[in-house]
């Protein structure tokens, strides 16, 4: 596939994923991560949460991957922000996301109209997306969660488990 195809990929699982479950999820995850003064482990989150930990951990991983989390086994570990929440912004965490994302098409089933229409209106999209998600930040985020009292007396238990 030609770069320009990937990049309309890239873009298409980016808008996908603005309105998923599965970034409320993660996002919500974050916030936990952030407002912690100690690495969470997925198990707590996924109990916060109330979802399956299998369900968050491909998600945690690939944002240690891409430089967001930082992760340490065993008793008191976890995950926590590998940089402080300003510099975290949503377009970091849904490009860690896209990174892990198989490509779904191959460039030459790509149908003419879709190849001359509708891939480069995905890629004018998601261009005009880039400044407005790099701006959003997870601390604006955490910012708004504290003014609503939503993460007072939020400190997670200690993580014992091996």
């Amino acid at each position: 596939m030609r770069q320009g195809g990937r990049d309309m990929t890239r873009i298409a699982n980016m808008l996908g994923l603005l309105d998923s479950r599965r970034l409320r999820f993660l996002l919500t995850a974050l916030l936990r991560i952030a407002a912690s003064s100690r690495p969470v482990s997925g198990k707590v989150l996924a109990a916060l949460l109330q979802c399956p930990a299998r369900y968050l951990e491909p998600d945690l991983q690939s944002l240690v991957a891409g430089g967001v989390l930082q992760s340490r086994r065993g008793a008191g570990g976890g995950y926590s922000l590998a940089r402080p929440a300003g510099r975290v912004s949503l377009k970091d965490i849904l490009s860690c996301l896209d990174a892990g994302m198989q490509s779904e098409v191959e460039e030459d089933q790509v149908c003419r109209l879709q190849q001359a229409v509708v891939l480069p209106l995905l890629t004018q999209a998601g261009h005009a997306c880039h400044e407005p998600l790099s701006g959003c930040t997870l601390a604006s985020f955490l910012s708004l969660a504290e003014r609503e009292g939503l993460l007072r007396g939020a400190e997670l238990p200690a993580n014992f488990s091996i």
